[in-house]
């Protein structure tokens, strides 16, 4: 993985939601784009949480979940980098925060804009890719 920086293994988009979408709607979504997690945006677009399948879970086992709204259930203080950083940089980040993703997002002109996620199916996918490459 050497010199790659988070841009080069990411995945560009992001599939988000509104905070006052419902539970439901929101399992829904995560089973169309067999994704496991998805970002909760505000009114401004900016990401504000992240709805993974353990904090649908919770909502299930809390009951009524179907009801409850993205803003209700999602782990607020989602972690953000720019793709401009090196990968294992990125890594460690997920590693000591003990998360699975990072979302990326752009500065500039709009800063903060979602632009991208990388998870650490990224990194063992692009880890998987170069020891092909060496021939192990």
């Amino acid at each position: 993985m050497g010199h790659k920086l988070v841009r080069d293994v990411m995945h560009r988009g992001v599939i988000t939601c509104w905070a006052d979408e419902r539970a439901g709607d929101i399992a829904r979504r995560l089973r169309e784009y067999a994704i496991n997690a998805i970002f909760v945006l505000d009114e401004s677009g900016r990401a504000e949480g992240i709805i993974s399948q353990t904090d649908l879970a919770r909502a299930y086992v809390q009951g009524d979940w179907v009801y409850r709204t993205a803003d209700e259930i999602m782990t607020p203080d989602v972690v953000t980098i720019s793709g401009d950083i090196p990968l294992n940089v990125a890594v460690q980040i997920m590693l000591d925060k003990r998360i699975h993703r990072l979302l990326i997002v752009q500065g500039g002109r709009t800063p903060n804009r979602p632009v991208g996620v990388l998870s650490l199916s990224d990194v063992v996918r692009e880890m998987a890719g170069s020891t092909e490459k060496q021939g192990k």
